[in-house]
């Protein structure tokens, strides 16, 4: 439970860690309580001031925490990075975390609707009040944040971030780490490629290319 995390899990609670105690981690650990399944034992964290503290009631380790962990038995760690304007720190946690020898299941909160149709992969992050409809696929590493809507038929590559509240209509396509800013909205059928960023409160009616940047309604390349 939140602020009253121990090192040793409720009986059929499974222990996990995460790695990076930023503001999205409060998200994580927020979606990960709302289920019982999980208990977070630790964050771990490479900022040396941050190891000794407690976040949200969680003790925070350094980056030997990680080590530790694996030789207790913990098989389940989280990404906890966000990013809103590259998704490569939380490419990194993701991959690091894997050399290590973790597990990275799907964190989903409880408020969430995810169809059973769908197809989640590891380490992705759906947040509260946030929709995945049938047919709809996230590669690993995903965020869909609060509140966002994946329509049907989408395929959404791995490290991408869909931010609070954008819309991403049905059979859309969005390349690997490509950002959809808070309250984007992307019609049905466009294309979005690899790296691009979409800018807050953009409309996207057009495929837009791979590494653009764009934002406006409709949405145009940004200046620059």
């Amino acid at each position: 439970m939140i602020g009253r995390v121990s090192a040793t899990p409720a009986e059929n609670v499974l222990p996990i860690v995460g790695l990076g105690a930023g503001a999205h981690a409060k998200s994580l650990v927020e979606a990960i309580s709302s289920r019982g399944e999980f208990e977070v034992v630790a964050m771990v964290d490479d900022d040396p001031g941050r190891a000794g503290t407690q976040f949200l009631g969680i003790p925070v380790e350094g980056p030997e925490g990680l080590v530790r962990a694996r030789a207790e038995g913990v098989v389940h760690a989280f990404a906890g990075i966000g990013g809103v304007e590259s998704s490569s720190a939380r490419t990194r946690a993701f991959a690091r975390l894997h050399a290590e020898g973790f597990e990275l299941p799907p964190v989903i909160h409880a408020t969430a609707v995810v169809s059973s149709w769908a197809r989640i992969g590891p380490g992705c992050h759906i947040l509260a009040g946030a929709v995945v409809n049938a047919d709809a696929e996230l590669g690993e590493n995903t965020i869909v944040n609060t509140c966002a809507v994946v329509e049907h038929d989408c395929r959404i590559g791995g490290d991408v971030h869909v931010g609070p509240g954008a819309l991403i209509a049905g059979k859309v396509r969005i390349g690997q780490g490509a950002l959809v800013g808070i309250g984007g909205v992307v019609i049905q059928k466009v294309a979005i490629g690899a790296g691009a960023l979409i800018a807050a409160g953009a409309v996207v009616v057009d495929d837009v290319p791979a590494g653009a940047r764009v934002a406006g309604v409709p949405a145009r390349p940004m200046a620059g």
